[in-house]
C-alpha cells in the first residue's frame, strides 16, 4: 500500500507553493502556480516541506530555472531496482 499526499494551489490564491522533497544529500524542488497541483508519495527515505510565497515575490518560471532529475540517488535506485 502506498500513501500519497495531494497538494493543490487554488486558482486565484495569489501564492506560489514551493515543494521540496529532500532525500538527504539530494533535493527535488518545484513550484506550483495558482491552479496547479501535485501528488507526492510518502516515504521513510525523504522529508517533504511546503512553503507559500506571495506571487509577486516568486521567481518567474523559465526553462533555465527548472531542475530536472537526471539520475536517481543511490537510495532510490535500490528501492526501485
Amino acid at each position: 500500500m502506498t500513501t500519497q499526499i495531494y497538494i493543490e494551489n487554488v486558482l486565484g490564491s495569489g501564492q506560489v507553493v514551493k515543494l521540496t522533497e529532500d532525500f538527504g544529500d539530494y533535493s527535488v524542488c518545484r513550484d506550483l502556480q495558482p491552479g496547479e497541483n501535485a501528488r507526492l508519495v510518502v516515504s521513510p527515505f525523504k522529508s517533504i516541506s511546503v512553503e507559500e510565497v506571495p506571487l509577486s515575490k516568486a521567481q518567474p518560471r523559465t526553462t533555465g530555472n527548472v531542475r530536472r532529475l537526471t539520475s536517481l540517488p543511490a537510495v532510490l535506485e535500490r528501492r526501485a531496482g
